[in-house]
């Protein structure tokens, strides 16, 4: 079965962007996915370690259903997948048309290399005169003009960067495969005047502009160079200033009158500037100063040739678009630059550390001095550079700061075994996610990371001892001066560049901090119908908060595409019918791609043939030049039709680019893809010296023997195909369940939703008023008002989940009503949405004395009357409370956001009440921070406390009296409230019986555990069943809300398949030699095997099973099989690499 589907374009292929794409792409739809960059990851191809578990796990994005529609290696080295067309070094000109049918204009820059034929060998580079700074390694290191964008992606196609390149040809000559075209005639073209009554400034210039390959022609004053160009038409021309006779201003308005779109660029002395100046009032495009830059002049004269170029375009239609633009780091030069950023070479930024920490990067992973290679032994992180700063313009916060530094800090520790001295300065520790406070801790504990809060004041050189000096006041105001080695500033994100031109082609609004704008209650919806924005691009997020939104993004763009009748049809086609070659003697076809001669010059595919034909492994062979192109696999296809193989192996480079070519070539000679396989042999032949005993050819042959060695004992790849129910079920009716069930419900499925008390709503009806949206009520009337009215919805009210059992795709929940009566339901996928509740402390007198009361207290009792907000003189708000800290240390997120609401409300009720908000570490993350500035403009007090230095609160003869120690005072501050409010935090619903009862796990304060902290937070290890809300951990209404379409997404994403097919490597067992041990049951990660209690055995859920072989690695009988790499080919590949 195909789908065919409506497209949509995908802005952007960072982590959101890609995201965002995978979502539609698993939904049948196909994916236009675009970036500016000449590569996929955004700034996530820089970084080898997120937390919290300080490794990568991109890969985690990739499908675990029916993985064979993608590829399934290293996400950081690319993508594929068979509904996503990739397009790189390509921007947006043009949006028109409507919501469902624009016509997307898409702009796309050459990269001069044909990727076709590059095969990644770097004879280009080799030879490349032209050395740049780095950006994969954030300018630490250098480049040559012809690079490789990311060392580690696939395709590993080289690339040339046009504005650095000199156009010298060198590459074009060493390409042993005929891939790089320059068009250096095209260039020669270009017809440049210089005119300079110097002859040794017109002699060098013509040198120098010759050397990048234009046409030079040269006058020696005003009046010959008005008779050149009466005679010829010039692209550019270089103009002096001071001339005797006819000055170059009066040169310039004769050309201009003879020319009027011919650029002229200005040669000056420092004495003429100023007439140059005036010049370009004239029409002059710009000016140059002497003694010239060569590279600059250069680059203009390149820049005005490019300019006349044609820019290749394309128009394609599609339904929705996707601005997944990201967040791009601050620049601290940008602002007042305390820190001499750019100035000091020790002091770094914080995307610049990671590249000094990683193998890859410019001192292979050892932390020496940039300044003069010693090494690092005390390191200073500085917070909040570039950001949460209103006088640089950058008031927001950028969220993954903190965190981001804290890894940096353990790393560096890991790295030198505890030897580096770390600190870092700051100012709030915004640990405000799930268990980041419990990592801030454990890098404290730990690793001996020191914490400083503190604002730096500046950093200087380091004097004779090398390294900086950081000069700085600790929390009790005394200053310090101390040296460090190096000092990594942790630069804030601020919207990618061209965001705000990008804005306005396809019509949005930007917020106050420069991203995109949202509508109400959505973290993805803006002002123009059928555009949604991903990820950061609508304020700064984790890679966590960014794959939800992108989740949601694309959640929206579904649903657009649905109500506009651009649904998937489902189209009927047989199943494929394959040879049946299993118990066929092998007949291998061997096929050696030549690669332009690049492998033949030193490897004989001739030989290799004969060699693999003579020890039993070949039975036919081709030599076939440039298999990648179309012409060399149409040559294949022909060769192998009349040869009557049952095993096809081909030795060629870049294996993934031929994934979807298999397929077809199983069609065409009706030969299951199982028995075909592509190897590389490009690796061996490059990366083997020709000095050694037989150069490349061993190698070569190794590898092509070792894969005709698994062929040979290659079988069929078994298939599972199973329905699944058209179904969801989603447990909890609060604003998170009703939105998923919406979501669902909305793409026309059936959806049960349950919810155990006697009305929906939950928390969202005990909210009266919102930080930023409008009011909770609008919201709370207009959803319940659509789940009531849903057609697909089935709301079962005072009803609780008490059994569930069954698989991805089919599961059978029963549910049972306060009256006792039962029922069972079938469903394809399940949501769990059970929220959250406010704790109940008993701390500061909570329960004891009426004074005392919680911020939701607080909120109930002002709107509904009980408080007389106008009589109260001083308010206390403590924050944290009994949370951060012993059995509740996690940051409950909302409760900064709540006090300064209340704060709010009370000012704005009684201007003169004073209100006092006692906290540890503010947590007003991202857009919030502007809360934070508006709060203390409005006069609300702040006065931070340690946790070894609480706050006390007494009741003295029925008055509250409140004694903190307030650290800019220096001393106790002693208050009399009339009213004290706690923030609480948030504790989950009872979630473990129902995790139970689903088989989930929970964390140790009771939330659902989610499959993967970063890459799949709404996916749970039991496949099918997914999370959001607070049932995953506390965060805001709007917040909850992406969740929840994020999980329905994943859930749709099941659903929409209809029939579900296990991927081509898969595990089963072979039950006469299994001693149900269960040892691979505890061994599978991904829970896909159990003992079936009835039959008595194994079970493999194969649509589960991801083909990690951990069970066959665990079984002690070799009874746990993984199809694919059975013992016997395993042995046989062994055998082959040790001939």
């Amino acid at each position: 079965m195909n789908q065919k589907g409506a497209s949509a374009l995908v802005i952007g292929a960072g982590i959101s962007g890609i995201r965002s794409a995978l979502d539609l792409a698993e939904m049948g739809h196909h994916v236009l996915l675009v970036d500016k960059a000449p590569n996929l990851g955004g700034t996530l191809r820089q970084l080898d370690h997120q937390f919290p578990t300080d490794h990568c796990g991109m890969c985690r994005m990739l499908p675990m259903t029916e993985r064979d529609t993608c590829s399934q290696f290293c996400l950081r080295k690319g993508l594929f997948h068979d509904n996503i067309e990739i397009m790189l070094s390509t921007e947006l000109a043009a949006l028109q048309g409507e919501p469902g049918k624009f016509v997307a204009t898409l702009r796309y820059r050459p990269s001069l290399i044909d990727p076709e034929r590059c095969n990644g060998c770097g004879e280009c580079t080799r030879v490349c005169p032209v050395e740049v700074p780095d950006e994969f390694n954030a300018g630490l290191a250098t480049r040559k003009a012809v690079y490789l964008p990311v060392p580690h992606n696939l395709p590993n196609s080289y690339v040339i960067d046009t504005d650095a390149c000199n156009h010298c040809g060198a590459c074009q000559n060493a390409c042993p495969t005929g891939a790089i075209d320059l068009n250096l005639e095209a260039r020669r073209s270009f017809r440049i005047l210089v005119v300079d009554d110097e002859l040794v400034v017109r002699d060098s210039i013509k040198e120098w502009l010759d050397e990048a390959g234009f046409a030079v022609d040269m006058a020696a004053s005003g009046a010959e160079a008005v008779e050149m160009l009466g005679r010829q038409s010039y692209g550019l021309l270089f103009l002096d200033v001071k001339m005797p006779g006819m000055d170059g201003v009066e040169v310039l308005k004769i050309a201009k009158e003879m020319h009027p779109e011919l650029p002229a660029v200005m040669m000056t002395a420092y004495a003429t500037i100023e007439t140059a100046v005036e010049a370009m009032k004239v029409g002059a495009k710009d000016y140059i100063m002497k003694p010239f830059d060569i590279e600059a002049l250069t680059e203009m004269a390149v820049q005005t040739y490019q300019a006349t170029l044609e820019v290749p375009e394309r128009r394609v239609e599609v339904g929705a678009v996707i601005l997944a633009t990201g967040a791009v780091p601050a620049d601290p030069r940008a602002g007042a630059n305390t820190y001499e950023y750019g100035t000091l070479p020790d002091v770094v930024t914080s995307v610049e550390f990671e590249r000094l920490i990683s193998g890859t990067g410019p001192t292979g992973g050892q932390l020496l001095r940039p300044s003069d290679g010693k090494p690092i032994r005390r390191i200073a992180w500085l917070q909040c550079v570039g950001s949460r700063n209103l006088a640089e313009g950058a008031p927001h916060c950028s969220s993954v700061c903190c965190m981001f530094s804290i890894k940096e800090a353990v790393l560096a520790k890991q790295k030198t075994d505890g030897a580096v001295e770390a600190m870092i300065f700051y100012m709030d520790m915004r640990t405000f996610g799930k268990d980041f406070q419990q990592y801030r801790d454990n890098a404290e504990r730990e690793h001996g990371i020191g914490f400083v809060r503190s604002r730096v004041h500046s950093v200087e050189p380091g004097g004779d001892a090398g390294g900086i000096r950081i000069a700085f006041a600790d929390a009790d105001g005394a200053m310090h001066d101390e040296p460090f080695d190096l000092a990594v500033l942790a630069v804030g994100q601020k919207p990618g560049g061209g965001l705000e031109e990008l804005a306005a082609t396809v019509g949005i609004e930007l917020n106050q901090a420069g991203f995109c704008r949202v509508q109400d209650y959505s973290s993805n919806r803006t002002a123009r119908d059928g555009v949604f924005v991903s990820g950061s691009a609508s304020s700064p997020k984790d890679i966590s908060e960014s794959v939800i939104q992108a989740n949601s993004a694309s959640l929206s763009a579904s649903l657009l595409l649905h109500s506009k009748g651009k649904s998937l049809v489902e189209i009927s086609e047989p199943e494929e019918m394959f040879r049946d070659v299993s118990r066929e003697p092998s007949r291998l076809a061997v096929a050696i791609c030549s690669c332009g001669g690049a492998i033949a010059e030193k490897v004989d595919p001739t030989s290799l043939i004969a060699d693999l034909t003579q020890d039993g492994y070949a039975a036919h062979g081709f030599t076939i030049d440039r298999l990648c192109t179309r012409a060399g696999w149409a040559q294949l296809e022909e060769a192998l039709a009349s040869t009557g193989a049952n095993r096809v192996l081909i030795g060629a480079c870049m294996p993934y680019v031929y994934r979807r070519k298999l397929r077809e070539l199983g069609k065409s000679l009706k030969l299951d893809p199982a028995f075909m396989e592509v190897t590389d042999i490009h690796t061996p032949v490059h990366s083997q010296p020709e000095s050694s005993e037989q150069g490349p050819r061993s190698a070569v042959y190794a590898v092509l023997s070792m894969a005709a060695a698994k062929l040979k004992g290659a079988e069929p790849f078994p298939r599972t195909r199973d329905e699944a129910v058209p179904a969801a079920l989603i447990v909890g009716g609060g604003i998170s369940g009703m939105t998923a069930a919406l979501s669902v419900a909305d793409h026309g499925y059936k959806v049960h939703l349950i919810e155990r008390n006697p009305e929906l709503g939950g928390n969202l009806r005990l909210l009266k008023r919102f930080l930023q949206e409008p009011q909770p009520e609008a919201l709370l009337e207009k959803t319940l008002s659509a789940v009531a009215n849903h057609p697909h919805i089935t709301v079962h009210t005072g009803t609780r989940v008490v059994h569930s059992q069954g698989r991805l795709g089919h599961f059978v929940t029963t549910v049972e009503t306060q009256d006792g009566s039962g029922e069972s339901i079938e469903h394809g996928v399940a949501i769990l949405s059970t929220g959250g509740v406010e704790f109940n402390s008993e701390a500061y007198l909570h329960g004891r004395n009426d004074a005392v009361v919680t911020q939701m207290e607080f909120e109930d009792q002002f709107h509904s009357g009980k408080l007389d907000a106008s009589g109260l003189g001083t308010v206390v708000m403590i924050q944290c409370v009994e949370s951060r800290e012993g059995s509740r240390n996690y940051c409950s997120r909302v409760c900064c956001l709540s006090a300064l609401k209340n704060a709010f409300q009370l000012k704005e009720r009684n201007p003169d009440t004073a209100v006092y908000i006692l906290y540890r570490d503010i947590m007003t993350y991202g857009l919030f921070e502007e809360h934070y500035t508006r709060a203390r403009r409005e006069g609300v007090l702040f006065v931070r406390y340690e946790t070894d230095r609480k706050p006390r609160v007494s009741d003295e003869n029925g008055r509250l009296k409140l004694v903190t120690y307030d650290p800019v005072l220096g001393r106790e501050l002693v208050l009399e409230p009339d009213l004290v409010v706690l923030g609480t935090g948030m504790v989950p619903n009872d979630s473990h019986g129902l995790a139970d009862i689903f088989g989930l796990e929970t964390d140790e304060h009771g939330f659902l555990r989610e499959a993967e902290y970063k890459w799949r937070p709404v996916d749970t290890m039991k496949s099918g069943v997914f999370l959001c809300g607070t049932a995953h951990s506390p965060r805001t209404v709007p917040e909850s809300v992406a969740m929840a379409e994020a999980a329905a997404q994943r859930a749709l994403g099941v659903l929409r398949r209809g029939r579900l097919t296990s991927a081509s490597v898969t595990a089963s067992v072979r039950h006469s030699l299994c001693s149900l041990c269960e040892r691979c049951v505890v061994a599978c990660p991904f829970h896909a095997r159990w003992y079936d209690e009835e039959e008595e055995r194994i079970v493999v859920d194969e649509f589960v099973c991801q083909g990690c072989g951990a069970c066959s690695a665990a079984c002690p009988n070799g009874a746990a099989i993984l199809h694919g790499f059975q013992d016997r080919q395993v042995h046989a590949v062994l055998d082959a690499a040790l001939d």
